[in-house]
């Protein structure tokens, strides 16, 4: 075959990979069991969350009077909201800084980061005790001002329940355009609203994510010298909001490969390439911060010394620079596996990272430990389970993955011997992308 040739084909096997649309996971079922053994740990979680409730927080964490946070804030708030900013990181890059490539990883990001946060805050309220106590919410008047809490729970719960569940509707409001013709009259009305509103959310969830992200790093400036000095620093809110940019791009460009593969589906090298190369630049940025910040404090030498910490540290900075060398690969050799891996193991660093300053490199007193109870555990894993369970039914609910505009001709197929009363046309005329629908009826 001569070099045009092969040329050609090249081109014709990228462009049937191209992801021009988002499309459910279609032929696959949603309960199975995997999805069953995730659902027997979100059982297990509220029953223990009952338990909890009844017999307070004393019998059921390793908490003490050093240790007054436990894993369900230091992980699942202060590590896994980091994984779930796709929305702020992926927004940003797509919408302010024009990479249009990325437009179509924005459902998973917005997906992720919703169930992030909510699975965070009922966390949250878990381990604040007393949830009988939340109607104080509608009284703002008495609000602790005075909590250096206060700003992250207020501007976590707004970007939650405002931005991030509204920025999720349209797949919502796809799947009843398309299921039932009687609410058709009703989805345009309610987009008319939304397209009205959606600046103004747009701009809430670009503010209130940088907000809160910096603000948990903030926190630990409290702490002073009872933060190890290779974590403790006044450029601690910068550090924590810049690994959660990277930390989220990992997330949902790694959990799109993850889908894809799985659910065999075909991978835009173009668009994660994109993703991979400003993650590799924000991986590398973040690290040379980290690094020339510890050298400027004069902190380096502790990072030498045969303890804990040092390995925490070399550990972190290994998982991060390998992680971001790996993607950088990638994008020379093309090779799948070497990208995936990048960003398994930088967001491995970033969640080290994030995890140290509250827990792993936090010295109270010197003999101060703090270890998660079985029931602590059972908890956090059910509410990530929890979140698993809900990513799972909406991409197979909803067009949330990005796929080539073939699958979505499958998807039609697939349920035109099924559902013959549905109609593929005319959604993009009313909707958000103000794309034309080009589709044949389902009961042709």
């Amino acid at each position: 075959m001569s070099s045009t040739a092969m040329s050609t084909v090249r081109e014709t096997d990228r462009d049937s990979d191209r992801w021009e649309r988002t499309v459910p996971v279609f032929g696959f079922p949603v309960v199975n069991g995997f999805f069953l053994s995730l659902s027997g740990l979100v059982l297990v979680a509220l029953a223990l969350t009952a338990y909890r409730e009844l017999a307070g927080l004393g019998p059921v964490s390793g908490m003490n009077d050093a240790f007054g946070w436990g894993i369900w804030k230091t992980f699942n708030v202060m590590v896994l909201t980091a994984l779930g900013s796709g929305a702020f990181a992926v927004g940003i890059a797509a919408w302010v800084f024009r990479r249009k490539k990325l437009h179509v990883l924005m459902r998973m990001a917005l997906l992720t980061s919703f169930l992030s946060y909510a699975c965070g805050l009922l966390l949250l309220g878990i381990d604040a005790g007393r949830p009988w106590n939340f109607y104080w919410i509608v009284f703002p008047w008495r609000w602790n001002m005075h909590s250096p809490l206060a700003e992250v729970a207020i501007c976590m719960s707004i970007y939650a329940m405002i931005p991030l569940a509204i920025e999720n509707i349209p797949p919502v409001l796809e799947r009843l355009w398309y299921f039932d013709s009687r609410l058709r009259p009703g989805v345009q009305k309610i987009e008319k609203v939304l397209r009205y509103f959606f600046p103004w959310i747009i701009a809430a969830a670009y503010l209130l994510p940088g907000m809160h992200q910096s603000s948990l790093g903030a926190l630990m400036l409290l702490a002073g010298e009872r933060v190890h000095p290779l974590w403790q620093t006044a450029w601690l809110p910068v550090l924590y909001l810049g690994a959660a940019t990277f930390m989220s791009f990992g997330c949902v460009a790694g959990t799109t490969m993850l889908c894809c593969l799985v659910w065999k589906r075909a991978m835009d090298m173009e668009v994660l390439d994109e993703a991979a190369r400003i993650t590799a630049w924000l991986i590398f940025g973040w690290l040379g911060l980290r690094l020339l910040d510890i050298l400027f404090r004069g902190a380096f030498v502790t990072a030498l010394h045969l303890d804990r910490f040092a390995a925490v540290f070399w550990l972190e900075v290994l998982l991060v620079s390998v992680g971001g060398l790996l993607l950088l690969r990638s994008l020379r050799t093309g090779e799948k596996r070497s990208m995936f891996l990048g960003y398994v193991l930088s967001s491995a660093g970033g969640m080290i990272y994030r995890f140290s300053p509250t827990t792993l490199a936090f010295r109270p007193n010197p003999e101060a430990l703090y270890f998660p109870a079985t029931v602590e555990v059972l908890v956090s894993l059910g509410f990530i389970s929890l979140g698993v369970v809900g990513f799972l039914v909406a991409v197979k609910r909803f067009a949330i993955l990005p796929a080539p505009l073939h699958e979505w001709y499958d998807m039609a197929s697939y349920f035109r011997f099924r559902r013959p009363y549905i109609r593929w046309t005319g959604y993009f005329k009313y909707g958000y992308f103000g794309e034309d629908e080009t589709e044949t009826n389902g009961d042709d």
